[in-house]
């Protein structure tokens, strides 16, 4: 997510790209691609990514509360099909 923005982060800067001010979160998060939500085998062998914490704690989870994703196409329709306007 910080690289689809332009941004390399190594875990030292925020999803915004200033510098990461809290030493707890200057880490790396490895985060399942698709949620596996208590399932075991999902959950080891799942696909994995790496996120800033920001990206995993903000941005991830509420996608994954929520359903879908908010992404726009340059038209300004929501490109994931789970999106309310695509249903």
């Amino acid at each position: 997510m910080c690289s689809a923005a332009g941004l390399v982060n190594d875990g030292s800067r925020k999803m915004d790209g200033s510098l990461q001010d809290n030493p707890r979160r200057r880490f790396l998060v490895a985060d399942h691609i698709n949620p596996h939500k208590g399932d075991a085998y999902k959950f080891y062998l799942g696909k994995l990514q790496t996120l800033c914490p920001d990206h995993h704690d903000i941005v991830k989870q509420a996608e994954e509360r929520r359903g879908f994703v908010c992404d726009a196409g340059e038209d300004g329709w929501p490109t994931d099909p789970m999106h309310p306007a695509n249903r």
